[in-house]
């Protein structure tokens, strides 16, 4: 199968084709990635398939461990997923070869990147492999985000005006997570009024929401627990659902291990800040540079690792998904590395 041409994107994650067994999704749209690739591994892995996040640097040490995870029985029967977060210059071709040379017959390996250059050794191999799919996520055009807001208000029950939409529109685009999220915070604005008008697009879109949730992201990161947990309270009172803020904050960690790779390949912190897509501003362009330079690649890891589980947890145990997602952050903040004084 190989390359997937973008319009075949979503058909192809939706029904899986058997003879694949290696997913590439990469691009510069973190979210779309991201959504993608768990949209992907729900729909092979059903209700009760198996997600393994394995760590790239176990590789390493261990180059077969990719094909002997990929074939390993899993605990509780059904498929298997077993996803991989690339970035830097980590050689992982002889293992992914490994698993194209020796197909899993219930699992799939996908491995998620940021944007890669056209003569990546990653690309290489995969490329020309019928065993393999590479999917690149591009960041949404205008027609991509006029039919996201359309798929979100109609599952909503909404309608938009078109000077509202116009102004939606603006307010949208360079990752599908963010996009979608801002979406669904619309919508919950406007459930009982049938119809957006541009006075509620700009009531929904210019509330505190976006800044709490940049507040829980640099208090977990600071190691401020305190400040986390007063930041998602407050959100979760004005309504904003947990599995939002559990979204967002994967979508800054997948962020800050590209940004790590890089810093750690020699690229100043603030040089990964200021090319970042989206941008970041002001004071907070300096936090996050901060913590680019101060959280090591193993503990970001650790930290996707977690909120993987307050995903997987807050979906299964609905009527507690809060308190499931609130742990999960106070876990990743106790992870934060002390300040050296």
């Amino acid at each position: 199968m190989a390359q997937v041409k973008p319009a075949d994107a979503d058909r192809m994650l939706a029904k899986p084709d058997p003879a694949v067994r290696v997913v590439l999704i990469y691009g510069d749209d973190e979210g779309l990635v991201s959504e993608r690739a768990n949209r992907f591994a729900a729909a092979v892995t059903g209700k009760d398939g198996e997600h393994l996040r394995l760590d790239i640097a176990a590789l390493a040490d261990d180059p077969g461990r990719l094909v002997d995870e990929a074939n390993a029985i899993p605990m509780f029967g059904g498929r298997r997923v077993i996803a991989l977060r690339f970035a830097g210059n980590r050689r992982i071709e002889a293992s992914v070869q490994a698993v194209l040379d020796v197909p899993p017959l219930d699992a799939w390996v996908v491995i998620t990147a940021g944007d890669l250059r056209k003569d990546s050794p990653l690309l290489r191999l995969l490329e020309p492999h019928a065993g393999a799919a590479v999917i690149r996520c591009f960041v949404d055009a205008e027609r991509d985000l006029d039919r996201l807001i359309d798929d979100e208000l109609k599952a909503a029950g909404l309608t938009i005006a078109p000077d509202a939409r116009s102004a939606l529109r603006d307010l949208l685009g360079g990752d599908r997570g963010t996009s979608r999220s801002e979406l669904t915070k619309l919508g919950l604005y406007a459930a009982e009024k049938g119809a957006i008008t541009l006075a509620d697009v700009r009531a929904a879109m210019g509330d505190v929401a976006a800044f709490d949730v940049d507040e829980i992201l640099d208090a977990i990161t600071a190691g401020d627990a305190a400040s986390s947990d007063r930041a998602y309270r407050r959100l979760l009172v004005a309504g904003t659902p947990s599995f939002q803020v559990v979204s967002a904050a994967t979508r800054h960690f997948n962020y800050l291990e590209v940004a790590r790779a890089a810093f750690d390949e020699g690229t100043p912190a603030r040089t990964i800040v200021e090319r970042g897509r989206p941008p970041i501003y002001g004071p907070r362009a300096a936090r996050v540079a901060d913590t680019i330079s101060r959280w090591p690649l193993p503990r970001i890891r650790k930290a996707l690792g977690i909120l993987d589980q307050a995903l997987f947890d807050s979906r299964l145990r609905g009527p507690i998904a809060d308190q499931v997602v609130g742990q999960a952050l106070l876990m990743i903040a106790a992870l934060a590395p002390k300040r050296v004084a």
